[in-house]
């Protein structure tokens, strides 16, 4: 059946159709206002799955609000029909662009990314995990402008039940390791699957091509991309790093947050900027972008006008311009209090007059059964009033200037004392709590307090236990760059001996630390002391000696752990030799099977050997 009308629009063109709806373009019957409407298909809609979902979407909607995330105006349900309508972007979405085989430049990816951070922050900020980002939900306005769309499969945390643990939902071509693992879902899952999108923009083609589902998702799990700068030369390496550092596998290890990438492009693109001729520099949106703005949740409020679509330099529109000041008819009236009725709830009539009112208090009775159509407006106005507080009595309002006035004469001991390096105290108490994630990521972040802590407090007596996070921060840094160069040249056949060597020693460094800090030690052995090396050579170098260093560490102390429990286990066979000495050659055999190639648990192997074979011997001897 054709649909014309869906509440307060007339339904034009299909846009588009996705896994649980159709998106079509709207009219706003009363202002003319253009809108894009999501249906819920009538089939779907007798399906509780599919609408509990859509619900979801639209309750997800609700709670976002913010400049790179497409607005929702408002909801509801005619007939067999579940509906809501959104803001109708102009322009194409980035799948659309990568098919008519545009590529991007690096600049424009950094920018779409940043966008794209902020969007992700404000989502995450208010329990929300997209778990789909892709090209496809990335839409470009004319002006540059990135929206993050369709929510449809978004998780809230603590939720359980449509989204829990053990559901595999995303596209494949982006979905995070742990999802296709059915692990839970976090939000370093979208910033693995930004990782893939950025990858894709700039490389003209996804991290990984695979002619099944099945091996794209054994891909994700298990498999390393090519490194970027393989298919876009002209991408500067630290950008590199970053998608790299996204598509990392442990989520531990990935970057921890959106506010913490947008913070490293950030970074990236200023540093680049001082060394590139501007004129050459794209402009960006990203600086016209408001920060986000804490809202709540939306309350139900009579229908309306959908707020007007922002137009291009009016990223600075006051929340007041962003209603339309139309006048409630008392068909609305009517329509209002008849839902207030069916639904049970209170709907302000925000735009009411008060003869508008008067008519409301004059119609008569309405039975909650009787409608047979919704619609419910989410509004700026009713996102402003759960933030806001009653208004102050007018003896406040002197007070109140007397603040501003106070204020203003402590501007300038505030700018003064914000001008001055932070305490020692507070320095350290940021980067010690990074170092307490455990993870080098978060630590990463806080560089500019462990420099700032280095410089101005050089002399403290936590100054040692700084200096070796920024150590651990620079290895980091170098143990990357070192391993990317060198797959990337050796996928050119032209990586250097040392660090053909490197790399494959680190390749054992999770699974067989032993024999990583082996292969290190010999390569330190070799090429120490060679002249002839390279700048690129004597970084690796120096990475292989420290890695040296820090594994020798880790082994010894993981194996005095390791062996206090052999010695106890081979105590125990000694103690069961002659009451079970099935057990005892059990325990023996076990320890010489697991730690026989261990250097450092020689003593342990040798003890149980012996024991072994004295009991071999015994058994010997009383056959004879």
């Amino acid at each position: 059946m054709q649909i014309e009308q869906l509440g307060p629009y007339r339904i034009g063109r299909k846009l588009g159709r996705g896994g649980m709806g159709t998106v079509f373009e709207a009219t706003l019957i009363e202002t003319g206002e253009l809108a894009a409407i999501k249906l819920l298909s009538a089939t779907l809609a007798h399906d509780d799955g599919f609408r509990d979902r859509f619900k979801a979407e639209i309750e997800t909607l609700r709670k976002l609000r913010h400049p790179n995330i497409v607005r929702l105006f408002g909801f509801g349900e005619q007939e067999e029909y579940l509906y809501y309508s959104m803001e109708l972007v102009d322009g194409r979405s980035l799948e659309d662009e990568l098919q008519t085989g545009r590529r991007f430049a690096w600049r424009e990816v950094t920018d779409f990314a940043v966008q794209t951070c902020r969007a992700l922050k404000h989502a995450h900020d208010r329990g929300v995990i997209h778990r789909d980002i892709k090209p496809a939900n990335l839409l470009l306005t004319p002006e540059g402008q990135i929206k993050l769309s369709d929510f449809g499969i978004a998780k809230l945390f603590g939720s359980a039940g449509m989204t829990a643990v053990g559901g595999v939902l995303g596209t494949a071509e982006y979905m995070a390791p742990e999802q296709t693992d059915g692990r839970p879902i976090t939000p370093r899952c979208d910033l693995y699957s930004l990782g893939g999108v950025m990858y894709t923009l700039l490389a003209g083609r996804p991290p990984f091509k695979a002619a099944t589902l099945v091996e794209m998702l054994q891909l994700q799990r298990y498999a390393e991309p090519d490194p970027v700068r393989r298919y876009a030369p002209d991408v500067p390496e630290e950008l590199q790093f970053i998608v790299a550092d996204l598509l990392v596998k442990d989520p531990e290890q990935r970057i921890a947050t959106a506010m913490v990438l947008s913070r490293r492009l950030e970074a990236m693109r200023h540093g680049l900027s001082q060394r590139i001729d501007p004129i050459l520099s794209a402009p960006t949106q990203a600086a016209d972008i408001p920060p986000d703005v804490s809202v709540s949740s939306a309350t139900m409020t009579a229908p309306g006008p959908p707020p007007a679509p922002l137009k291009p330099g009016s990223a600075n529109i006051s929340p007041e311009q962003y209603e339309l000041a139309a006048p409630v008819s008392p068909h609305e009236v009517t329509a209002a209090i008849r839902r207030e009725r069916a639904l049970g709830v209170t709907i302000d009539l925000v735009s009411s007059t008060a003869a508008e009112k008067k008519i409301a208090d004059k119609l008569p009775e309405v039975p909650p059964e009787e409608p047979a159509a919704s619609f419910v407006k989410v509004s700026e106005e009713e996102h402003r009033r759960r933030e806001a507080t009653v208004e102050e009595p007018s003896h406040w309002r002197g007070l109140q200037t007397a603040v501003l006035l106070g204020a203003g004469a402590l501007l300038g001991l505030g700018t003064w004392y914000l001008m001055q390096p932070a305490s020692a105290d507070r320095l350290y108490a940021r980067v010690a709590q990074a170092a307490r994630t455990g993870e080098i990521s978060t630590l990463q972040s806080v560089d500019g307090e462990i420099k700032a802590f280095l410089q101005h407090y050089p002399n403290d007596s936590r100054a040692a236990e700084v200096r070796q996070y920024q150590d651990e921060v620079e290895l980091y840094i170098a143990g990357r760059r070192a391993e990317w160069r060198a797959r990337s040249a050796a996928n050119v056949d032209s990586a250097s001996p040392l660090e053909r060597a490197y790399l494959e020693a680190m390749s054992h460094a999770r699974l067989n630390p032993e024999v990583a800090e082996q292969r290190l030690q010999a390569i330190v052995a070799l090429y120490d002391g060679t002249q002839s090396l390279d700048v690129s050579d004597q970084e690796t170098l120096r990475l292989a000696r420290k890695q040296w260093e820090l594994l020798r560490g880790r082994i010894q102390q993981q194996s005095s752990e390791v062996l206090q429990v052999l010695t106890q286990r081979l105590d125990t066979a000694d103690q069961l030799q002659q009451t079970d000495p099935t057990a005892a050659r059990a325990i023996r055999e076990a320890v010489v099977k697991l730690y026989g190639d261990k250097p450092w648990a020689a003593r342990a192997v040798d003890r149980a050997t012996a024991g072994l074979a004295a009991r071999t011997a015994a058994e010997a001897s009383s056959v004879q």
